[in-house]
């Protein structure tokens, strides 16, 4: 009878060897079924034991370094589980860790799985109140804070913290460990240290109990908890054959802990492929930092998004030799005109993908299938993708509606168990399908493509309008770094959109430069379609996961108009009526 872990690698194995047979992939794999599954201890342990290869690589901007094999992180890991469990850590107990990437937190993350602990990320900009929001709703009972973050947790609100049991430092002992009354002390992360390398654990471990948890960033209301159990991480499965992670590869993710893309393929995709992940620490991304990195470490497997994309695009890649076999993004939409001049000057195929927070892999150009100009590809192997109207029928090729995950007879397992809010459970389980709350299309081929999020999509002139069509097109005029399309209301009341801009490097925030994109949009772009205000921004405001929020720029514009006044680098269309040979059909 096979065990879980030998189902799960039975799994694996085959997606490995499927790698460029998309069909075979698709049509024959099956979730395996586990029932009592810890994948810290029954599958990473079982591949780290006397294990000495580099499972993990540190790097940073001051030349440091540190190279860790999988039998080191065995015995780490286990260290830090017997800490935790000694510091009274039980079984489904939920940790906040709020940490910059750093070796400890592999260890970290390894060990509160093995103790049984439920890990909630947190991002390092988290503002002391929102600790407090979260310690509270998440009902957190460890804390556990690089020493550089520890003064943000002790301006939380009191009665937040008085609910935990343990703060934990990660670095040098604090000078000053005394807390308020009915608070715990901070203890130190280094005592791990002392502790046994091997760790038995004393209970079972069950499939469907909580593994992770992510809050989601809230925009116009308080972020939900997308709740994931022991499964997720077999989830993972599709991550990895997406990115095309083979055992041996050193794989390299873009992303910074605190969201979900760090789990994804800073952790379980290449650790699942056996693979050496690469992880850097940097105050402020360094393009040429991060290719010589990329170079040094000959790094085979690399995810990024678009916003590290376009920055690679504007270095001199002469200069470097890539080893590159795979280069994948995800998170946001891909510009032709920056993607083909990136894999003209590195050699390697970019392929595009999507997923949630509350999900794996869903959606993605794999390896041996041709691509499609616009698509983000086919639907991953293990689930069952469809596109539903209002009424929650499938819809034809071509037709947009909301992109849907079937989780009936089979459930992925890469699919988020609930959220922490009932009310949203039923807004997006209904029937037999997950909601993803996305919109898009699919054509003839089963190549699915992107439109917006359900709520970004907006009606002008009775047109419906997609953002991210409009922001894709303006993308590639070549001063365009980054792009953001909301709509406003133009001087006669009617809805059209607005596009806000962050230019490259050398170009100025100027009427001229506003001409410039004008009279490309005029030339490029439906009528209906065109932005009819344009403001440059020095920056955007972005989520932890480096996705624009697109609500505050709107709601940025919505005061602008209430209270009758411009931005200040912004550019009306109508400004440009003589150029622009306004009223002039072409």
């Amino acid at each position: 009878m096979k065990t879980d872990v030998g189902k799960f690698l039975e799994a694996r194995d085959f997606l490995w060897n499927s790698l460029g047979n998309y069909k075979e992939a698709y049509e024959k794999f099956q979730w395996p079924d586990i029932s009592k599954f810890n994948w810290a201890l029954d599958y990473f342990d079982k591949i780290a034991k006397d294990n000495n290869n580099l499972c993990l690589i540190y790097a940073d901007d001051e030349g440091g370094e540190k190279k860790v094999t999988y039998e080191e992180m065995r015995k780490r890991s286990n260290q830090v589980a017997n800490f935790l469990r000694d510091m009274g850590l039980q079984k489904g107990d939920r940790v906040l860790v709020i940490m910059d990437t750093s070796v400890e937190i592999f260890e970290i993350t390894l060990g509160i799985m093995k103790a049984g602990g439920v890990l909630i990320p947190g991002a390092t900009t988290l503002p002391p109140k929102d600790i407090g929001d979260r310690v509270d709703r998440g009902n957190i009972k460890f804390i556990m804070v690089h020493n550089a973050y520890t003064q943000k947790v002790i301006k939380a609100p009191m009665e937040s913290l008085r609910k935990l049991k343990a703060l934990i430092n990660v670095g040098e002992e604090l000078s000053t460990t005394q807390m308020e009354e009915d608070i715990p002390d901070w203890v130190c992360y280094e005592n791990s240290g002392k502790y046994g390398t091997e760790y038995d654990a004393p209970f079972i471990t069950y499939s469907t109990d909580p593994i992770m948890m992510f809050f989601t960033s809230g925009t116009t209301a308080k972020p939900k908890l997308v709740i994931h159990t022991h499964a997720y991480p077999v989830g993972h499965l599709t991550t990895m054959y997406w990115i095309g992670i083979r055992k041996g590869d050193v794989h390299y993710n873009i992303s910074s802990p605190g969201w979900a893309k760090f789990a994804w393929s800073s952790f379980f995709a290449p650790w699942n492929a056996e693979a050496t992940i690469l992880t850097v620490k940097y105050k402020q991304f360094d393009p040429e930092l991060v290719l010589n990195l990329i170079d040094k470490y000959k790094v085979n497997t690399l995810c990024a998004p678009f916003s590290v994309l376009k920055l690679f695009a504007i270095q001199d890649l002469s200069k470097y030799k890539f080893n590159l076999r795979e280069f994948v993004s995800a998170g946001e939409p891909l510009v032709p005109e920056v993607v083909k001049k990136l894999e003209q000057e590195m050699n390697v195929e970019i392929r595009e993908g999507y997923g949630q927070t509350e999900t794996t892999a869903l959606i993605g150009n794999f390896k041996g299938e041709p691509r499609k100009e616009g698509s983000f590809g086919k639907c991953a192997p293990g689930y069952r993708i469809g596109i539903l109207d209002d009424y929650l029928n499938e819809v034809e090729p071509k037709q947009d509606g909301q992109i849907s995950v079937k989780v009936f007879p089979t459930k992925p397992l890469g699919l988020l168990n609930r959220y922490d809010d009932e009310t949203v459970n039923e807004r997006v389980f209904q029937g037999t399908w997950y909601l993803t709350g996305d919109s898009g299309y699919y054509d003839e081929d089963g190549y699915f493509y992107f439109i917006g999020r359900a709520d970004d999509v907006f009606k002008s002139l009775d047109y419906r309008i997609s953002p991210f069509e409009v922001e894709s097109e303006i993308s590639e005029h070549p001063s365009v770094m980054e792009v953001a399309v909301t709509p406003t209301v133009d001087d006669r009341g009617r809805i059209v959109p607005k596009a806000f801009i962050v230019l490259k490097p050398g170009y100025k925030r100027e009427r001229e430069t506003a001409l410039d994109i004008y009279r490309f949009i005029r030339d490029n772009m439906a009528p209906y379609k065109r932005p009819r205000s344009i403001e440059f921004m020095e920056e955007f405001p972005k989520t932890i996961s480096a996705k624009i929020m697109r609500r505050s720029l709107r709601t940025y514009d919505e005061d602008l108009r209430k209270n009758n006044k411009k931005g200040e680098y912004e550019f009306k269309e109508i400004e440009f009526k003589e150029e622009l040979n306004l009223g002039v059909r072409k």
